[in-house]
């Protein structure tokens, strides 16, 4: 069976023939026999998930899918059941699948029945274990901070100590991600978990689906950062393990240095440098840390030397635990005789409270690294410094961040058989010089009639003064035309001028895909946000689309700030950079519009600034909608002119 066969069998059970996904279907099956890096821009209504996972499937190729989200790893979910449902139906071959989030967002049992948390946290996630539950603590409610003192943690969960835990046998990562990822011939993964590279990729075609967001979140997923929270925690964990109350308070730091940068609506701030901070760091942060580990490795390593000094034999997982975490000297070790397999209860008492020992160590290992980095001032390197509220500190919880500007050296090409990056607005010349990936670029054709769509230009813009009442205005004329409609802003500030009416959902008050499904069942009327709802959101039939302004990215936004301050000092126009994301999201934000064949309706924007460039306007025009311009007569004369 070929793939085409495969296809002209599903036109048989009722699936609409379309030339643009056929196209791409012979695009992918030619990357995969290329061994090639191929760019594939397939717009709204392609079907690209059918069309590069029909020749996946048939030609029986192991694949790493990466998109950009959990939320949408779930929904690919559904493609692939149903094609590897088909196709083993008519061939008899089995598919085997699985979707595989970043380590940390499992549970860690050992570290869960030696935490506290609180009361009802751990009775829910008691409840789960009892169920079939998969370990994934991103469908819980818990808070972020328990989350992060229960998830399966790299400083925690180490080579030696994975040895000895007593769960390991029952661990949802390393027992059940880890082995279904192993036998899977498909890998449906996220674009954050790509960029760490926890599995093999030798033999496996690689598709990068929602390519152009790639490099934003290869950036999140290479940030390295500490928080107060961090340290709060840390300090009562050294405290708790040495019995005693530690004479220093990491908050000192944090408010002295950058409570006042913060204003109200502020959330991220951009740093220059985290230079002028790292003497208080050493001062305030690490050496009293530093000393507390010292304390508690004379106490800890003193009770396991007599310990060994009082044993003929101790057992093996004991002695390799202890050369694993090196801790102890070789030479001694090499002086305790080990002659039997399960550990005492001495031993494993010993065992745990050198792993917490050696936790420390690790986490002070990054911290003395972190401080490094930012005395150093390494090119390509932004910072930022960001808060929260935290119930848990019942403040403000600050967190400091390394990130690389540009991803350029995460993903190579060459460590694939093959790889296709798609989206509906693929731009290589954008993800070339973000990621550093280059390959052959591909346009497919416009599948949907957008004819019997309207483009509303509003003869106004954010800098005048009578811009929030035409964008109200605009938002009560849409929703008395359509029962659908999407509102897309830029400024979280803006999300305030629609609190007070009723039947609508606010990104931020509920989950997106619950706003989502409130949306297409009717249950809502408007849905209103930010960059999620540009890029991100599939709601089928008539609808009414409110574009506030032109997508420009905020220069106080700390990625895009440090961005064009660095493009500047390498004589680049930084403003090029700007235009081009800007487009790109202009054009994913009307790919809202029409989602199926026979799609209506308006897209409003209120910002007159799109006449300053010309691609814009021809990308609507290139769809064929219908152009109304709200402005003066003289503003009407120049646009019949400009067509």
């Amino acid at each position: 069976m070929t793939p085409q066969d495969f296809y002209s069998y599903l036109l048989t059970k009722g699936f609409e023939k379309r030339k643009s996904q056929e196209e791409m279907i012979k695009l992918v099956e030619e990357a995969i026999d290329e061994e090639g890096t191929y760019m594939i821009e397939a717009p709204t209504g392609t079907g690209k998930t059918f069309a590069y996972l029909i020749p996946l499937i048939v030609k029986g190729e192991k694949a790493i899918i990466s998109t950009g989200t959990k939320i949408l790893q779930d929904q690919l979910r559904r493609d692939i059941e149903f094609l590897t449902g088909h196709y083993e139906l008519i061939t008899g071959k089995k598919v085997k699948y699985a979707i595989v989030k970043g380590k940390g967002n499992y549970l860690c049992l050992d570290r869960f029945y030696k935490e506290d948390i609180e009361p009802a946290e751990r009775l829910e996630i008691e409840t789960l274990i009892e169920s079939e539950w998969d370990g994934d603590l991103t469908l819980t409610s818990l808070s972020v901070e328990t989350i992060t003192k229960i998830n399966v943690d790299d400083d925690y969960c180490t080579h030696a100590y994975r040895q000895t835990c007593p769960y390991y046998d029952r661990c949802y990562y390393w027992f059940g991600v880890k082995r279904k990822e192993a036998s899977a011939d498909i890998l449906v993964i996220n674009h954050s978990l790509l960029a760490l590279k926890e599995f093999e990729t030798k033999d496996r075609v690689l598709v990068i689906d929602e390519a152009h967001e790639l490099d934003r979140y290869l950036t999140l997923a290479t940030s390295f950062g500490l928080s107060l929270y961090w340290f709060v925690d840390l300090k009562r964990s050294f405290e708790k393990a040495l019995g005693e109350t530690l004479n220093f308070q990491p908050e000192e730091f944090f408010l002295k240095h950058f409570s006042e940068k913060f204003a109200e609506e502020d959330r991220e701030i951009p740093l220059e440098s985290l230079k002028p901070y790292t003497e208080d760091m050493r001062k305030l942060l690490y050496e009293p840390l530093k000393g507390a580990f010292d304390s508690l490795k004379v106490k800890i390593l003193s009770e396991v030397k007599n310990f060994l000094e009082n044993r003929l034999m101790v057992s093996y997982r004991f002695k390799d635990f202890l050369l694993n975490t090196m801790l102890i000297s070789e030479d001694e070790l090499q002086k305790v005789k080990a002659g039997y397999e399960e550990t005492t209860e001495e031993e494993k008492e010993l065992i745990n409270k050198v792993k917490k020992l050696d936790y420390f160590k690790r986490k002070l290992s990054k911290l003395r690294g972190f401080i490094s980095l930012a005395e150093r001032e390494e090119e390509g390197i932004g910072y930022q410094v960001s808060r929260s509220w935290s119930k848990r500190l019942n403040s403000y919880n600050y967190r400091l961040e390394a990130f690389y500007i540009f991803p350029t050296d995460i993903i190579y090409p060459e460590d694939y058989k093959a790889v296709i990056l798609t989206s509906a607005t693929v731009d290589p010349e954008d993800i070339f010089r973000t990621t550093g990936i280059q390959g052959e670029y591909f346009s497919l054709n416009h599948n949907y009639d957008y004819s019997q769509c309207e483009f509303v230009i509003e003869n106004t813009n954010p800098k005048r003064e009578d811009w929030k009442e035409k964008l109200l205005t605009s938002y009560w004329i849409l929703r008395s035309k359509y029962e659908k409609v999407l509102v897309l802003l830029t400024n979280k500030e803006h999300l305030k001028l629609f609190e007070e009416d009723e039947e609508i959902g606010i990104q931020g008050k509920d989950s997106l895909t619950r706003l989502i499904e409130l949306l297409r069942s009717g249950k809502i009327k408007a849905l209103i946000g930010l960059d999620s709802l540009w890029t991100g959101v599939d709601v089928k039939g008539n609808k009414g689309i409110l574009m506030s302004k032109l997508p420009f990215e905020n220069p106080k936004d700390p990625l895009t700030y440090h961005r064009l301050k660095y493009l500047r000092s390498i004589g680049e126009d930084p403003f090029e950079y700007q235009r081009r994301k800007a487009y790109i999201k202009f054009r994913q934000g009307v790919g809202r519009l029409v989602r199926q064949q026979g799609d209506k309706g308006t897209i409003v924007l209120c910002d007159n600034r799109i006449w300053r460039y010309r691609e814009f306007v021809e990308y609507v025009k290139s769809l064929g909608m219908r152009v109304i311009y709200k402005g003066k007569f003289e503003k009407k004369r120049a646009f019949r002119n400009f067509w």
